[in-house]
This record gives structure tokens, sequence and C-alpha cells, in this order.
């Protein structure tokens, strides 16, 4: 792939992807333990426990707080605490292509993440996070002067997000803008793409789907090729 006049390799390519999946994915995580925290003070204790389960996740907590610290620094694969630091080593190998202050903002969120992590967390400490999330996510979404390690990661970010509304809400309805949407940018990194059109209810094939394009995407003889339009 050629990026910027630079020629990239297919492990740069799924970085850059892998970049723009963690950050959102964050952001999901972030807004969907918000919200469950409202509901375990007053409405259903067992909330957490039902939103976690839609991941494959068994979490366990004592209080709407407790909810909190473990959605953020839990010992199971994916808190918060682990996303981030998995989105920070995906932009640290790719930083030569990244926008400063976005590369700044998420080793901002990682530096805060380790030094509160004998706190308590409150709500309002994850809000910040979300707005920081919204940010990077936002100075790489821009469709100003767009380069083709933005378009990865925006790749990566639309991606994530279809895949998070699927297992979180199973509303097929709720994506259904976004296939025009993950076509188009995967048309535009590969120019030999031809748009998957899917007509079904259901989920489990919504998510082939999510893996075909990525293949086809993001594949070993298109980074490998000279051709400014044909895109990893």
């Amino acid at each position: 792939m050629i990026i910027n006049g630079m020629a990239i390799s297919v492990n740069t390519a799924q970085r850059l992807y892998w970049f723009g999946r963690y950050v959102q994915r964050a952001e999901t995580m972030l807004r969907e333990l918000v919200n469950a925290y409202d509901y375990i003070i007053d409405r259903d204790f067992e909330e957490g426990h039902k939103l976690y389960s839609k991941l494959g996740v068994e979490i366990e907590y004592k209080n709407a707080l407790d909810f909190l610290k473990q959605g953020v620094y839990g010992t199971y694969g994916g808190s918060i605490e682990q996303i981030i630091s998995w989105a920070r080593e995906n932009a640290i190998e790719t930083r030569h292509l990244l926008d400063e202050r976005g590369f700044a903002t998420l080793n901002k969120i990682y530096n805060q993440l380790v030094e509160r992590r004998e706190r308590a967390v409150s709500p309002s400490n994850l809000e910040e996070i979300i707005d920081d999330c919204s940010l990077i996510l936002g100075i790489f979404s821009t469709e100003l002067d767009r380069t083709r390690a933005y378009q990865l990661i925006r790749f990566g970010q639309q991606i994530e997000r279809f895949d998070l509304i699927l297992r979180l809400y199973g509303e097929i309805e709720m994506v259904a803008a976004d296939i025009d949407v993950i076509n188009a940018i995967a048309r535009q990194l590969n120019r030999n793409y031809r748009p998957i059109n899917v007509t079904t209810s259901d989920i489990s094939k919504f998510l082939v789907f999510l893996n075909g394009v990525v293949d086809r995407v993001i594949q070993k003889d298109t980074c490998a090729s000279v051709s400014l339009q044909t895109q990893s």
C-alpha cells in the first residue's frame, strides 16, 4: 500500500485498522457503562450482568460504583484500560502516520487510567474519557484532506460500530445505513473491491459480512501493490 508516497506493510495497515476499532470500542463501552450505572442505582441491579453477557463476559460487582470500577479495570479481557492499552500499542507503531493531537490525547487517556487505578471511578471520570475518545475519532474522521491512513482508521471505526450495535442491541435496522458507509470506505481503500449486499435477518450472517469485507480490503496482495489506487 502507498500512503503519502510511502509504502506500508500489511501489518501497518492492520494496526491502523485496529487502532480505529479499539478507540471506537472504548467510546461505545464507556457510554454503555454510564447508562448501565444509572440503571443499577435505582432500577435493575442486574443491568451490568445483562450488558456484559451480550459480549460473552462474566462480570461481578458489589454496587453501582464497583460496577464502574470493574468495567474500567476488571481482570477480564476487554476492560476499558485494556482496550485503551491495545489502541495505544497500535498508535505507537503507526505514530509517523497519525495526527499529533490524536496521539497525544490517547496518551493522556492511558496515563490517567494508570494514575487512577487505585482510586474510585465516577461517571464524571468516564464522561471525560468519552469526550477525549470522541475528539480522537473526530480528528481521524474529518472529511477534509483525509489520507489513506485516516481512511483505514475510519474503516476500523465503522466496522467496530457495526459489530457492537449488533452484539449489544441485536437490531439489524440500526446498522442498515452503515453497510453503505463500510462499502464506500472499502472501495476507496481498494479499487478492486466490489460492494457486498446483505439481505438477511440473521445477525450471524451480518458478522460474517464484516469479516468478508475486512479480508477483501486488508490483504497481502493489495498491500504489496505499487498502485496508488489499489489500497489495503
